[in-house]
């Protein structure tokens, strides 16, 4: 169902025989599970919160989970870009949790990075404002219960650092970057390494 201005591709992730795609502005967002064998497509994925916005924009899949978040969600109570994200059972579709964490605010763009692996997932909120404005933080969630486990953020943070940007994991180990880091000059950016 693919139409104009839908960024069909502007995440992409891949497990065993599932790959997943967003299409963040297909509507209010959604992301498409295909079987990467056949190329046939499984599942379209939306979010049950009608709140929802920019779903797809970042997507990682684990196995039989995926993780999409939807940094521009609003969220009741706390306002536009609080963001989100969702887990999925990539072989029936259903939607499993929404996540949020536990000191949200507007404008954090909780969701600008998402990864998962085994029973951890990890959520960017790059304009959270720790240790200043923007200086961005990361959650990470047991997948099997979507309860939010920690907090991480960097030894060093500062404001405009961005921190969240982008994760991934691997194993006991989440990697986070922080794009607006200036150790080296503006904004030459910086990676952290985190034990889960």
């Amino acid at each position: 169902d693919g139409s104009a201005s839908d960024r069909f591709g502007s995440a992409v992730a891949i497990d065993g025989n599932r790959a997943i795609i967003g299409a963040p502005f297909d509507g209010y967002g959604s992301a498409y599970v295909f079987n990467p064998t056949s190329g046939q497509e499984l599942f379209k994925l939306t979010a049950s919160n009608s709140l929802a916005n920019i779903c797809g924009g970042a997507v990682d899949i684990s196995g039989n989970t995926a993780i999409i978040g939807a940094r521009g969600t609003f969220v009741s109570g706390l306002g536009i870009n609080s963001g989100a994200a969702y887990l999925f059972n990539v072989g029936t579709g259903q939607q499993l949790f929404e996540l949020n964490p536990t000191d949200q605010a507007a404008g954090d763009q909780f969701g600008h990075g998402v990864a998962i692996g085994g029973n951890f997932a990890v959520v960017g909120s790059r304009f959270d404002d720790d240790a200043g404005s923007s200086s961005g933080s990361a959650y990470v969630f047991n997948v099997s219960t979507g309860q939010q486990l920690f907090k991480l953020t960097a030894s060093d943070a500062a404001a405009g650092d961005a921190f969240g940007g982008s994760v991934a994991i691997s194993g006991n180990i989440a990697i986070i970057g922080a794009e607006d880091r200036d150790d080296f000059g503006s904004s030459s950016g910086a990676a952290y390494l985190f034990d889960l």
